[in-house]
């Protein structure tokens, strides 16, 4: 769980989120009662920021140690998860087994959420809160002191002002509410136990509606409260949770992956570790839920149904699902699998599991288990992750007083500029989706694909430099803003980013002293620049060839696609990337009448395609690549 939760800062929303928190340290006003102001005034609304407290935090820790305050705060909150998930396991249960399992498993199951953002600190109090509870009921006896319902409360105070899960808590709330009301109910013919019963029963009621009213404790007081309820409905109406990838139809949300449902994910490499850990985990719940309902356990057995439900909706909630249900459900079970024959496999399941997780934490930390995903962002170590941060290009603008707003920044990089960018510029949208509206969204994403020409589109918004990343959420972009030099000037290309200015008088300076070509971008010290085990290398090395194939600096592109493959012979979407490369520098050399080396180029394409269908005979880009190289030399 420890190495999972070890890697480089990449989350792409962690810069508006210390940005917003620097703003409230530096000004004493929360980003959201005003606009944005690190947007342009044209698409900034007012909004209900209700991370603002994760925001302080977080900004809080960067200002005192940096890179090593976040990631000391991030580990330090997984720590606090590892401990309640084992007080509840162990209110079950002395089992140190069923603690261990429980760990690997929520790991799994949530470690995609790990990264640095106000949702680290929903977790921790959700698990906090449901181990206060389970101990409560359990350890405790039936009585619920006034101590125990202050703590939850100002737990739920804080969850509300930290991040916008706090429904989570009230759900836990009424769930054990409901189990206090079955125990009440039961204990109607045993007078002994009915006193205690119906005290309790009166202290959840009474939690219960604290917790309700805690809501409403936050800057934005009611507004706060049904914010959460409000953005459900929106994604419900326009059809968000549980899409398909691809498809956003009715609003550019669903194109974020994180709102899609977690079945969608089932056949694609990324996710793949969590999406089976998705399946453990519903396996246990099930027979989980059974085991604590047959044991009058209603208030852990609806925590586990109600995460599932939500787990079902959005990918994201697979975390929390995982994080809870895992050690609830793992502690049933446990709790009746006793007796001296279970000893041996107790035994034989506790070595297996070590070994598991020592064959696990080496994959992490070789990068071999996020090579199997294609985690390009995640990177086992410690600072910033260079794929995610446009640091050097976000740098290279502040050093350039000549360069005139406005600012546009594509959306997957524009949050992650915030920390290194001068003040002067503003974006046209970053990744805090509620700081502006849908359309502005759906505009942003329109220009980086194509579907809207980006001329008449930075003139409306007077856009003067363009800083874009190189995925291909960007490369129909990028290519066409080449194409378009007698108006734009390319200025910078690092192995993240390249930056465009516009060709007016002010520029010309920067234009003469920093215009880019190819022959400028020295791709071998961008292998260089690479460093630690080979599949992270290739993974980094292999995602920067976008930024020359998307430039059509194919030559240059080989080059690092080349070094990929040669890092990881088993990297598909290199091969494919190289044989690309190879086909268009064939048709550079056709165009050129260099009839040898077109037809050398062209077979160095077909070797390419057939390495990659090689290693994935179903892949259906190398097979339609593979055909048309062959196509092209006359080859069926």
């Amino acid at each position: 769980m420890l190495a999972l939760g070890w890697f480089k800062l990449s989350s792409l929303d962690i810069g508006y989120h210390l940005a917003y928190g620097r703003h409230f340290l530096d000004q004493g006003e929360i980003v959201g009662f005003r606009p944005d102001p690190f947007l342009l005034p044209e698409t900034a609304v007012p909004f209900v920021n209700a991370n603002w407290g994760s925001q302080v935090v977080m900004a809080l820790a960067d200002r005192v140690a940096g890179t090593t305050g976040l990631t000391a705060l991030r580990i330090g909150l997984i720590v606090v998860m590892m401990t309640a998930i084992a007080v509840t396991v162990r209110a079950y249960t002395a089992s140190l087994t069923a603690v261990a399992f429980a760990w690997v498993i929520a790991a799994v199951g949530a470690y995609e959420r790990f990264s640095m953002r106000p949702e680290l600190f929903s977790y921790v109090i959700m698990l906090i809160q449901l181990a206060i509870m389970v101990q409560t009921r359990r350890v405790c006896g039936t009585r619920l002191s006034f101590r125990v319902l202050t703590a939850m409360v100002i737990l739920q105070i804080a969850w509300v002002n930290l991040h916008s899960y706090f429904l989570v808590g009230v759900l836990t709330a009424c769930a054990f509410w409901s189990d206090a009301a079955w125990q009440a109910f039961r204990s109607r013919r045993v007078p002994a136990e009915r006193i205690f019963a119906i005290e309790r029963f009166r202290r959840m009621c009474l939690l219960t509606a604290l917790t309700v009213v805690a809501c409403f404790v936050h800057p934005w007081g009611y507004r706060a409260a049904v914010f959460p309820l409000r953005t459900l409905a929106y994604l419900q109406s326009h059809e968000v949770m549980g899409g398909v990838p691809g498809e956003a139809e009715k609003s550019a949300w669903a194109e974020i992956s994180e709102f899609q449902s977690p079945f969608e994910f089932r056949s694609l490499p990324i996710n793949r570790w969590t999406i089976r850990a998705y399946a453990v985990v519903m396996a246990l719940s099930a027979a989980g839920v059974v085991l604590l309902a047959r044991r009058g356990e209603i208030g852990p057995a609806l925590v586990v149904l109600m995460l599932f439900i939500m787990s079902t909706q959005m990918r994201r909630n697979i975390a929390q699902f995982s994080l809870a249900a895992a050690p609830l459900s793992l502690a049933a079970l446990n709790a009746v699998s006793t007796g001296r024959r279970l000893k041996m496999v107790r035994r034989v399941m506790i070595g297996g599991l070590c070994l598991a997780s020592l064959a696990g934490a080496t994959a992490v930390a070789s990068g071999d288990w996020y090579f199997s995903e294609r985690r390009i962002s995640r990177e086992f170590g410690f600072g910033y992750s260079t794929s995610a941060f446009a640091r050097q290009a976000a740098a290279w603008l502040t050093e350039q007083p000549e360069l005139k707003p406005n600012l546009f920044v594509d959306y997957f990089a524009s949050s992650n500029t915030l920390p290194w960018l001068d003040k002067r510029f503003k974006l046209f949208v970053d990744t805090n989706t509620f700081a502006y509206r849908e359309e502005t969204l759906r505009l942003a994403y329109d220009v980086g694909l194509g579907k809207v020409p980006h001329g008449p589109f930075f003139d409306r918004y007077g856009i003067n430099v363009v800083l874009l990343h190189g995925g291909p959420d960007t490369q129909t972009l990028i290519g066409a803003m080449t194409r378009d030099s007698g108006e734009w000037a390319l200025v910078h290309v690092d192995s993240t980013a390249v930056i465009f200015v516009r060709r007016i008088p002010e520029h010309v300076p920067v234009i003469v002293k920093h215009a880019v070509q190819e022959r400028d971008a020295d791709m071998r010290a961008w292998i260089a620049a690479r460093s630690g085990p080979s599949a992270a290398r290739a993974m980094a090395i292999g995602s920067a060839a976008s930024i020359p194939i998307s430039l059509g600096w194919w030559q240059s592109a080989a080059v690092l696609c080349d070094e990929a493959v040669r890092l990881r012979s088993d990297y598909v979407e290199a091969w494919i990337n190289l044989g690309i490369c190879h086909g268009n520098l064939a048709n550079a050399a056709a165009r050129a009448g260099r009839g040898d080396e077109t037809l050398r180029l062209a077979r160095e394409a077909i070797r390419n395609f057939e390495r990659a269908t090689a290693i994935e005979p179903d892949n259906a880009l190398a097979k339609e690549n593979l055909r048309r190289a062959r196509a092209s030399i006359g080859e069926e």
